[in-house]
């Protein structure tokens, strides 16, 4: 049974609509990194702001989803999770999700970002996702890896079919 979730992965990998539709079926509340560490006008908050906002929603919060990388807040929300999902897809699926996201929201503040934060064309997170793979996707799996425990369940998706299974499986166990 889910209860506290950790989802993590690139960029366009599908964490904020893996969270809600999770959210939705077991009706646990969704947070999203991102919301928590952006200010309006993409201000990034400091690391202290972050963990208190992290540390917040784990105090007050039995249940729970939060997806997002955050490195320095991972191994809190890892201890405390039921389960941890990576969304380790192959770079071309979260890339081309990354393109088609700006052309449709470009403009606009999506649901799972911080108020005042539009979607906007910027290199830098352009390069920071088409280097995901080779930078950062070893880093954030050490970081899963040494914190996850026998009380945490693992889950690895290597491509979308395979979590398209796992919801469906989610959604049959709730219907039993």
């Amino acid at each position: 049974m889910l209860k506290r979730v950790t989802i993590v992965g690139p960029s366009g990998s599908g964490k904020s609509t893996l969270a809600q539709e999770l959210g939705k079926l077991n009706g646990l509340p969704v947070f999203h990194m991102d919301q928590l560490f952006f200010k309006p006008g993409w201000v990034e908050k400091s690391r202290a702001e972050l963990a208190e906002e992290v540390e917040k929603i784990l105090e007050s919060n039995e249940e729970w989803i939060i997806e997002g990388n955050y490195s320095q807040t991972l191994p809190v929300r890892i201890a405390q999770s039921s389960h941890v999902i990576f969304l380790d897809y192959p770079r071309r699926v979260y890339v081309y999700r990354v393109l088609k996201r700006l052309v449709k929201t470009y403009g606009r503040v999506r649901k799972d970002m911080a108020p005042g934060c539009p979607e906007r064309i910027d290199i830098a997170f352009l390069k920071y996702v088409w280097h995901f793979k080779s930078k950062r996707r070893e880093k954030l799996l050490k970081i899963v890896s040494a914190h996850v425990t026998e009380k945490n369940q693992l889950l690895i998706f290597k491509h979308p079919k395979e979590c398209d299974r796992y919801i469906r499986k989610v959604r049959e166990s709730e219907n039993d």
